[in-house]
């Protein structure tokens, strides 16, 4: 199979609609990067858009400290760019990033595109639909969870042509932000995990607005796409599917649904589960992340792959980082960390699975500020303090001046005040955590990404 590159530098600045202010037109280049000016190396294309870096003193000096790479600039910093790059101009370089993407796309002959959306639980069900496919394609994922529409060149750098399939985790960042990511990549399948609160303050603090955004992969799929929905997600149903040509396909566990999962289990590694009497097994917990798996399963099948690679795709993946990730704490403690972001939703399902494991022991939740709320910020931390005190979960410690909201509505609800208490700063709860819960108590830890709560993690840890 022919591969892409290297391709000549005089080629590179013909396809992103550039011209060549330094270097020999036939330089050869290997790879492209965008944003992470670390990687330049001779042969790496490396486009620079100043619009979009935050530490431009950081990329100077790593260009200072590199040579041979080729710099793509919009006009006026040419000159700026250290000698012994190459240099190619252009108008916007965003637009040129996007302009190589496509051709690459273009040249691997456009393989599958599946998207993947929701409020929660994009990240963790793109990994799993990446390890079931797997099995069966060569197949390319999105990065992390790097899921916006500015994200888009940096996946489809990686696209070479032996891929046979891309699966896109796609975030709303804002209105229009998963249409240009479907007008860009063309998905045929496209999974809406949920319809939640997550994000909310950027759309008006509305659910509704919520789901106008997700509508946005109803609408971008390729003509005849399916689109993999939750059939228990209230949510949900504020999507409309009335102008939608393709085929619709749902997973559940309480409605009917196409795939519904039935014999939910708990367990020390993860969760068990059947489908039409076949077991399935996830090494993560959460009743939310049975959906998660729902809808990879829905799409395994839809990819026809054999029921026995995707329950070893299912198996075998690996979550991403902070979320739910049992870690040995000090004085036989388990640690639950799912400190990487947080909703309401989100934070309410966690605590379900911290009673779960934690039956028969001491459980701790630790929870600090929900960000992006708007209007819903102070109910849905309300909301989360009630669930607290329903759940009748021992203890309850909050960081961060929103969750002290979680704390009074949690001892409104019942909750006796002297297992909550509310800091300030890290050290001081650290300090508390260290020193005050008995031994072998199950903490769940969980804030929004500003919070950085897994810094308060650290020093609990089995070193």
């Amino acid at each position: 199979m022919t591969e892409l590159y290297p391709i000549q530098m005089k080629q590179l600045a013909a396809i992103i609609g550039g011209r060549i202010y330094r270097g020999s037109p036939r330089k050869a280049i290997r790879s492209a990067i965008q944003y992470s000016s670390k990687y330049v190396r001779p042969g790496v294309v490396f486009f620079l858009d100043p619009k979009k870096i935050k530490n431009m003193a950081a990329v100077m000096r790593n260009l200072r400290a590199t040579r041979a790479g080729c710099i793509v600039v919009p006009a006026g910093w040419e000159h700026r760019i250290p000698a012994g790059h190459a240099v190619i101009r252009v108008s916007d370089p965003f637009v040129a990033a996007l302009k190589l993407a496509k051709w690459q796309y273009v040249q691997c002959h456009q393989p599958m595109v599946i998207g993947v959306t929701g409020s929660c639980g994009k990240s963790t069900t793109k990994e799993m639909i990446a390890s079931i496919l797997m099995q069966k394609y060569r197949t390319l994922k999105s990065w992390a969870n790097n899921n916006v529409f500015s994200c888009i060149p940096s996946h489809f750098f990686r696209l070479r042509p032996s891929h046979q399939v891309v699966v896109l985790e796609m975030g709303m960042a804002n209105f229009g932000n998963i249409r240009s990511q479907c007008l860009f990549s063309k998905p045929s399948i496209g999974i809406i995990t949920n319809v939640g609160r997550a994000h909310a303050g950027k759309l008006g603090s509305s659910v509704e607005n919520v789901a106008r955004a997700k509508q946005e992969m109803i609408d971008g799929l390729r003509p005849g796409g399916i689109i993999v929905l939750n059939a228990d997600d209230p949510g949900t149903r504020k999507l409309s599917l009335r102008r939608f040509q393709g085929k619709v396909v749902t997973f559940g566990i309480y409605r009917p649904a196409n795939v519904r999962a039935q014999n939910i289990r708990f367990t020390r590694k993860g969760i068990s589960f059947e489908v039409n009497s076949t077991p399935y097994f996830i090494p993560v917990w959460g009743t939310h992340n049975v959906y998660n798996a729902l809808a990879a399963i829905a799409v395994g099948r839809l990819m026809k792959v054999p029921t026995e690679s995707i329950r070893r795709g299912l198996r075998s993946f690996t979550p991403p980082p902070m979320r739910l990730q049992p870690l040995r704490g000090i004085n036989g403690h388990t640690l639950i960390n799912d400190a990487y972001n947080a909703n309401p939703d989100s934070m309410i399902a966690g605590l379900k699975v911290l009673k779960k494991i934690g039956a028969g022991r001491t459980t701790v939740a630790v929870l600090g500020d929900m960000s992006e709320l708007g209007r819903l910020t102070e109910s849905g931390h309300r909301e989360v303090g009630r669930e607290v005190a329903r759940l009748q979960i021992s203890y309850l410690f909050t960081i961060g001046p929103r969750a002290r909201s979680i704390a009074a509505a949690a001892k409104e609800a019942g909750m006796p005040g002297s297992r909550i208490r509310s800091f300030s700063s890290g050290m001081s709860l650290v300090n508390h955590l260290r020193h005050n819960l008995p031994a072998g108590s199950v903490l769940y830890f969980k804030a929004s990404r500003s919070m950085k709560l897994e810094q308060c993690i650290k020093p609990l840890r089995l070193r």
